[in-house]
């Protein structure tokens, strides 16, 4: 892409360039869309059109610099005038790709797949920077290291027609040391986080159930009967080996009826044993994927991770705040035309709604250890210490320099259940750790994409969140891919895709410590955009005030050879000797090839004064002859 970003003639043909670039990486990489339940014209459809309008207008704006590098700027490179031109080019392409790729994983619209952070995935001693610039860092990385190549392959063909061959080559070099000092303080930065151990303060034993069952196309029914066989199972075994399960996780949407109004419902189905009944039978809290209904008067329904404890009581939901565009929220749903169109063109009118609440979850661990809070866990920062006014002690303030009676925060988790596709956004995640989260516990069902691939990229623009934030990410889906991350990246645990199965496990939960990213957000990306302003400024005053002084004026260039000469006559006038007939000789002007006529006309002379008289002006010459006559007699031609 690097050489057709550079060599498309206008802003109409990067446009077209990076709108057909951007269409094919989307329908080669995400055509499982078209498995949506149906509803591919919006899925596949709608997505590939909005992603390659945003490419093609991407690449438009991008090509501002490029349409200044014109022929013109690139030879006076070869001269050796401009050498700086080649680390621009270089930093303005990758620039443009992270914008590229920020424009179209953030908003309403967002979709972060087909990304070269997905692709540098298994560059794990790369990936590790994510903690500083997120995965804008990554992908300025890759695209500036593929800049270079294209660059360097560029000017190997250029150098043998420029004019300053060595300024260019020095240049490219001077370039590629800088991106390699670059690229080696990340090598480093990434060996010292992927290799440093990590202990674990907590631990969390959980079983993640993968019951590989659609709920859309089998009902609730089939779902929680597979999943409570597949839990029963993974928590005997756990039991057995003395590992008490604190947590059980079923995924996405197995829960087909609209809590609170199903509290009722489920505690009378499945028949043979109610699900209420089941998770008191465990005597394990549980959290299940489902509907809430958060607007009774509205009846506006939200997607949602529902929290039961030990006793199999509703406890309270988190509802997904980035809904899947066009499938589970549509844009301007409230509007009559948009709801002619989506029922009778679509054949669907229903609409999730956001939820509003980044949600907290806490849950006693059940290897407690030592349950006595430290002295001074739950102290306030200050306060008084004051005798009675009998002078002995107030009992219920020095019980709590005895006995701390607040609970031990090591005998807790809280954790965090961002959903289905939640987990590719560091602008969900971000809120999820800044309230307090130390493990992210993901929910997904993929299972309608029947694609592995669409399983394995989803894991990889998710796995990016456990190294931005340093924290374990947990994710439980009911086809794949089910695994469990460290805080570098690591895949500790995992399932197979498409498979009946469930895992039982020791998740390691880290302390929790601030990163760069988790401070400050995507500030790598608003710095390259910042950057790409200022190169459009300083473009602007350079190739549009600065360059254009530095020209002849075009009028002077135009004008012809009789009105130079009668410029430079008049130029030269006060050093005219006295006028000459033509039938004088031309002696004074021997080592010109030039004679001279007769014109009258008004000039100046040196002091001011307007002069009447002959003016002499150069005509062309062979010799002096009579006037009127050439040198064969003839009349001579004016």
């Amino acid at each position: 892409m690097y050489g057709i970003f550079y060599k498309a003639k206008n802003y109409r043909q990067a446009f077209f360039f990076f709108l057909v670039q951007s269409l094919t990486v989307h329908l080669l990489s995400s055509y499982w869309l078209a498995n949506f339940r149906g509803f591919a014209i919006f899925t596949l459809g709608a997505s590939a059109f909005g992603t390659a309008l945003e490419g093609g207008l991407c690449g438009a704006v991008s090509h501002f610099l490029p349409a200044q590098l014109n022929k013109k700027n690139l030879l006076e490179e070869d001269g050796g005038r401009h050498p700086h031109y080649v680390w621009i080019r270089i930093i303005w392409f990758s620039a443009s790709w992270v914008m590229w790729e920020w424009m179209k994983s953030t908003g309403f619209l967002a979709y972060p797949w087909g990304t070269l952070s997905m692709a540098a995935y298994r560059w794990k001693l790369i990936t590790q920077i994510a903690d500083i610039t997120g995965v804008w860092g990554v992908t300025f990385l890759f695209a500036l290291f593929s800049a270079l190549i294209a660059e360097g392959y560029g000017i190997m063909e250029r150098i043998p027609r420029a004019q300053n061959n060595i300024v260019m080559a020095e240049s490219f070099v001077s370039s590629a040391k800088t991106a390699g000092i670059f690229f080696a303080i990340c090598l480093v930065y990434g060996i010292f986080q992927y290799v440093v151990p990590r202990t674990p303060v907590k631990t969390l034993n959980t079983v993640l159930v993968q019951q590989n069952v659609d709920p859309w196309e089998s009902g609730d029914a089939a779902s929680i009967a597979v999943s409570k066989k597949l839990t029963e199972q993974q928590v005997n075994l756990m039991r057995d080996i003395g590992m008490e399960p604190d947590l059980v996780l079923w995924s996405e949407g197995v829960l087909g009826y609209t809590y609170p109004s199903a509290i009722q419902f489920y505690r009378e189905f499945p028949q043979d044993e109610s699900l209420t009944a089941f998770i008191a039978r465990m005597d394990i809290p549980f959290v299940i994927g489902g509907r809430t209904l958060v607007d009774h008067n509205r009846q506006l329904f939200s997607n949602s991770a529902i929290f039961f404890d030990r006793n199999g009581d509703y406890a309270g939901f988190y509802s997904k705040k980035h809904l899947v565009p066009f499938a589970e929220r549509i844009p301007w749903a409230e509007n009559p035309l948009m709801k002619f169109f989506m029922g009778k063109v679509v054949g669907f009118t229903s609409t999730l709604t956001p939820g509003n609440q980044y949600v907290l979850f806490k849950i006693p661990k059940s290897n407690q250890g030592n349950t006595k809070a430290a002295l001074w866990s739950n102290l306030p920062p200050e306060t008084t210490i004051a005798l009675e006014p009998d002078g002995t002690i107030n009992k219920d303030t020095a019980s709590r320099y005895t006995e701390n009676p607040g609970y031990n925060p090591d005998s807790y988790i809280s954790f965090t259940t961002p959903i289905c596709f939640e987990d590719a956004f560091s602008d969900v995640c971000s809120q999820l750790y800044r309230i307090g989260s130390e493990v992210f516990l993901n929910i997904t069902n993929d299972s309608w994409s029947k694609e592995p691939p669409a399983e394995y990229q989803h894991f990889i623009a998710a796995s990016y969140r456990a190294i931005e934030y340093r924290t374990t990410l947990v994710r439980c889906t009911n086809s794949g891919y089910s695994a469990i991350v460290d805080p570098s990246g690591r895949v500790i645990m995992d399932l197979p895709v498409f498979t009946e199965t469930a895992l039982g496990f020791k998740v390691p939960v880290y302390e929790r410590k601030k990163t760069v990213y988790s401070m400050m957000g995507d500030w790598f990306a608003y710095l390259l955009f910042a950057f790409m302003g200022s190169v459009f400024v300083w473009s602007t005053v350079f190739f549009y005030i600065i360059e254009p002084k530095k020209t002849v004026p075009a009028t002077e260039k135009e004008k012809t050879d009789d009105e130079r000469e009668d410029a430079a006559g008049r130029s030269s006038e006060n050093d005219t000797p006295p006028a000459l007939s033509t039938e004088q000789s031309s002696a004074p002007w021997e080592d010109s090839p030039e004679e001279t006529s007769d014109v009258e006309d008004n000039v100046f002379t040196a002091k001011g004064n307007m002069k009447s008289g002959p003016v002499h002006t150069a005509r062309p010459k062979t010799i002096a002859v009579p006037s009127g006559k050439n040198s064969t007699g003839t009349k001579k031609r004016r």
